[in-house]
């Protein structure tokens, strides 16, 4: 199995969730939103990783809904052997034909369409962060998105998902998406 390192991507306003977190993942780096914009905080849960120990490092941002026995599915999963993973998949109308045939396959390839677990080979990491360096996007998850398109590297979705979004919180990105839910979370306790 494939060693996952995992951090949070928090915002102050979401340490009430921080608990749960720790509980179902075990005593992970929590990144906090220092007032220095999105890609700082998103840069530092990056950073977090224990590259030279993982082979893969994890971001969940703080309103994720974690499944139970999470790090054993997930590590499992990796062992399929992709650069990129996602595990929420949204339930964007938009996206409905790929969640159907996820649903059939286990699995989805695509780019990067959401970011609250975004999941890269640790060797990826370093080049990532210099390219969002260089990236003038607002968002986070559009400047990973950016960097994996152009480095034509494909996102692995398993169906179902291992996250879901917590449900009830506003997004911090003003993002006016409905229903922010997993399209199939494994768990279904969202």
């Amino acid at each position: 199995m494939a060693k996952l390192s995992i951090a949070i991507m928090a915002h102050p306003s979401r340490e009430k969730f921080f608990p749960y977190l720790q509980e179902r993942l075990g005593d992970i780096p929590i990144s906090v939103d220092t007032g220095k914009g999105i890609w700082d905080n998103c840069k530092r849960a990056w950073q977090a990783s224990e590259i030279e120990k993982a082979e893969y490092h994890l971001v969940l941002q703080d309103d994720a809904i974690i499944c139970h026995d999470f790090r054993k599915k997930a590590e499992e999963i990796l062992s399929v052997g992709h650069r990129a993973y996602s595990f929420y998949f949204g339930n964007r109308q938009r996206f409905r034909r790929l969640a159907q045939k996820g649903l059939k396959e286990g699995h989805i390839l695509g780019g990067l369409n959401w970011g609250l677990a975004v999941c890269l080979r640790a060797d990826l990491i370093k080049q990532m962060i210099r390219f969002g360096d260089r990236t003038n996007l607002k968002q986070d998850d559009a400047r990973i998105q950016k960097f994996l398109s152009k480095n034509k590297i494909k996102v692995y979705y398993p169906m179902p998902s291992l996250i879901d979004h917590r449900t009830g919180e506003q997004s911090l990105v003003n993002d006016k998406g409905r229903g922010r839910k997993a399209w199939f979370y494994i768990d279904n306790e969202n």
